[in-house]
């Protein structure tokens, strides 16, 4: 019977290796399952920072953006939620004029004023008085203080800026310029001096109250830019690109105080206000380029391709002397294109699609906003305005049956509610897009030409590597100690066959 019981034990020794790399294997799969879990409690944190339940159950402040929530005073920012004031004295504690949005996020106690969740030590909380487009002082000190939230580099979060002036007598607001004052010797930007400004003829360039111009000088926020005013300043973007500063007498470009290579200019801007691009082109006589919104800097996409001069026929299809262009773009998720994953990159295509002869605009769809015909021959195309933003991905597409050209060119001019009282179908994005979905349109593809990428940077490699380390080490750790258990089982086992022999 002992020795029977001996061969089991020793059958089950043959099979623990089996069992011992079975039982990692488990280990490991487990290991990358919880390697996930730090993704979903991370999002469940950031989903959950009590904002909804401080604005729900809180009790705000007049029209601030200040709420008191069981015993702490918070105050709304749009882009990191409720954030908590520390060391208020509630008793105290009211907004500064919160009428005025300028002051939305201003508020003051007893003992302090505050710019956000941030205490200012230096301002008279009973003194403060404003003086307009962001400025304020207690008549000691004087600060900018921006209602506009924007993303501070060295946390990478969005903060409401400030900055404390030195030296001010008699500042005042600068009406009809929002966020300038002047002093009677110098003109502020948030703050800042603009160098050699000169008021009388200062001029805003831009919506976002970012590029200005004097008779002379050309400036990015308070950053004297290395051109003169040419008279003939603008803004060019695709619809969701970057925004540059064009000169279209020099062909300079800018972003923001970069400037692209002067050495190469006159730039020719190709894309201006397009849809079916993420990044404008600008043409120089050796090259195109690009600016490379993660790396920083302008980029060469190629050589030249284009032959004379280059004409946008609308914002999306061009020409040069000899052939039609068109732009084309997409975005590389994880996973696939179409999908909600992390954005790996994103992708302009320059086409060509057919020799400039020929062709000949028919007609606008609703002064252009939808798009327009054209003809080529004895075939009709419908040139596209609305975009990919729109889920219409193409810029051309012929039309393929006489029914639906003759709709498109006689309500062409309709407003959409004139069309719906008549009972007939609107001609919009959702019409268009009927019409691609039962081949009405048919998309056209040319010659790819020129591809522009742009590549980001991914949590989930940084994750991946990270958090791989770790598996490794703790699946590591795992296998010694199993290691050294089986080892104790493999010594007992050795013990026990020692003291059957010495019993026999």
């Amino acid at each position: 019977m002992k020795t029977n019981n001996l061969d089991d034990l020793f059958k089950k020794k043959k099979t623990s290796n089996t069992s011992f790399y079975l039982k990692i294997t488990i280990i490991v799969f487990a290991m990358l399952v919880l390697f996930f879990i730090p993704f979903f409690i991370s999002n469940w944190i950031n989903a959950d920072n009590n904002t909804y339940e401080i604005k729900t159950n809180g009790e705000q402040y007049e029209k601030g953006n200040f709420f008191k929530y069981q015993g702490k005073i918070y105050v709304f920012t749009l882009n990191d939620g409720m954030q908590e004031l520390k060391n208020v004295d509630i008793a105290t504690f009211k907004p500064f004029e919160p009428e005025d949005y300028f002051t939305q996020n201003i508020a003051l106690d007893k003992n302090s004023v505050y710019f956000g969740n941030v205490i200012i030590p230096d301002l008279n909380p009973n003194k403060l008085k404003v003086i307009g487009n962001g400025y304020y002082t207690d008549g000691t000190n004087t600060y900018f203080y921006s209602p506009f939230s924007e993303l501070d580099k060295n946390s990478s979060k969005y903060i409401f800026p400030y900055k404390k002036i030195e030296n001010i007598k008699n500042l005042k607001a600068l009406k009809d310029f929002e966020l300038f004052a002047v002093d009677g010797e110098n003109v502020y930007y948030k703050g800042e001096i603009l160098k050699n400004a000169d008021l009388n003829t200062l001029e805003i360039i831009d919506r976002n109250n970012e590029y200005f111009a004097d008779k002379e000088n050309v400036y990015y926020k308070s950053k004297l830019l290395p051109i003169k005013n040419s008279g003939k300043l603008k803004i060019v973007s695709s619809e969701q690109g970057d925004t540059f500063l064009y000169d279209e007498v020099n062909g300079y470009v800018f972003i923001g105080d970069y400037s692209f290579d002067k050495e190469k200019a006159p730039y020719k801007v190709i894309g201006n206000n397009g849809n079916t691009l993420y990044n404008l082109i600008f043409v120089a006589k050796d090259g195109i380029y690009y600016y490379d919104s993660e790396k920083k800097k302008q980029l060469k996409a190629g050589d030249n391709i284009f032959i004379g001069n280059i004409e946008e026929i609308n914002p999306n299809i061009f020409t040069d002397d000899e052939n039609i262009y068109y732009f084309s773009a997409y975005s590389v998720r994880s996973g696939s294109r179409k999908n909600h994953g992390e954005l790996i990159s994103r992708n302009t295509d320059i086409y060509y699609l057919d020799k400039k002869d020929g062709w000949e605009k028919i007609k606008d769809i609703r002064e252009g906003s939808i798009g327009s015909i054209w003809k080529k021959e004895n075939k009709y195309y419908y040139f596209n305005n609305l975009g990919i933003f729109h889920f219409t991905d193409n810029a051309i597409y012929e039309i393929s049956d006489k029914e639906t050209l003759n709709y498109l060119l006689t309500k062409a001019d309709d407003e959409t509610d004139d069309i719906r009282s008549e009972g007939l179908t609107a001609i919009n994005t959702d019409y268009i897009e009927e019409l691609i979905k039962n081949k009405k349109l048919i998309a056209v593809s040319g010659e790819k030409k020129t591809t522009i990428t742009i590549e980001y940077e991914t949590d989930v490699v940084d994750k991946i590597f990270k958090y791989s380390i770790r598996i490794f080490l703790v699946v590591y750790l795992i296998f010694i100690i199993f290691k050294k258990f089986r080892e104790s089982r493999r010594l007992s086992d050795e013990n026990k066959w020692f003291w059957w022999r010495v019993k026999i």
